[in-house]
């Protein structure tokens, strides 16, 4: 009997010692994996810094892109269009009044009016974006205006220079029938070529007329495609500067 008391003794004993084991494996355990759930938190945590860094990074070179795009547009395109106004508008009084003009007033404004431009935009950091993957940029709208204005961008200037290619070599075949090249000998005694008119009331002439008109089409053009690519660049800068403040 003594003996059969003292095996129950010992299995209670026995049993209580597993259970504490039990419980400091289960206290292992959940520090276990308390320790991996913040590591887990530590590392997303990171890489949304990093994805929020990037971010930033892509956008400020879109807003840098952008302003150099709307600096050109002011300072390089704007005096050549102006410049081009300036002789549609002075050559036009002429034509509508029909009064006579001097042939070398009239060389000033026609060759005023002969200005071109080649619209173009900066498409460098798009490229890289999409190099690296659109969804860099998180917010959706934005992606997606990014990839709208970019993507349309191109096919402003391609009309643009369509009707460049369309107009151009009609004028310089009506020119042929109105002006000449002669040389011009200043009193430095260097030599230049200047055009000349070669007909009667240059501003009755039919050629000349297309020709005025074929460029009042080219400045019209420059205006409306220049004008839509600044409003789009402009509403996309918004937009940027606005995710920036976040």
């Amino acid at each position: 009997m003594i003996k059969f008391f003292r095996k129950i003794r010992q299995n209670l004993i026995s049993e209580g010692k597993n259970g504490k084991y039990f419980k400091y494996a289960i206290g292992e355990i959940v520090l276990v994996v308390i320790g991996i759930l913040i590591a887990l938190s530590i590392n997303n945590w990171n890489e949304e810094r990093k994805a929020t860094k990037r971010e930033k990074l892509f956008l400020k070179e879109f807003k840098t892109s952008i302003n150099r795009d709307l600096f050109n547009f002011d300072k390089q395109y704007g005096p050549r269009l102006e410049r081009k106004k300036k002789g549609l508008d002075s050559l036009f009084h002429y034509i509508q009044y029909g009064n006579d003009i001097h042939n070398s007033l009239f060389i000033k404004f026609y060759n005023n009016m002969r200005q071109s431009i080649r619209l173009g935009h900066d498409s460098g950091p798009y490229e890289a974006l999409k190099s690296s993957g659109l969804d860099y940029i998180r917010n959706d709208s934005l992606r997606t205006a990014i990839n709208r204005t970019y993507t349309l961008l191109p096919f402003f200037q391609y009309f643009s220079h369509q009707i460049d290619a369309e107009n151009n070599p009609r004028i310089s075949e009506l020119e042929y029938k109105i002006l000449n090249l002669k040389t011009f000998e200043p009193q430095d005694d260097r030599k230049y070529l200047e055009l000349v008119v070669k007909v009667d009331k240059i501003i009755a002439n039919q050629d000349f007329l297309w020709i005025y008109n074929l460029e009042q089409q080219k400045y019209n053009s420059y205006i409306f495609r220049l004008g839509t690519m600044k409003a789009a660049l402009n509403e996309l800068k918004t937009q940027i500067e606005k995710e920036l403040k976040k």
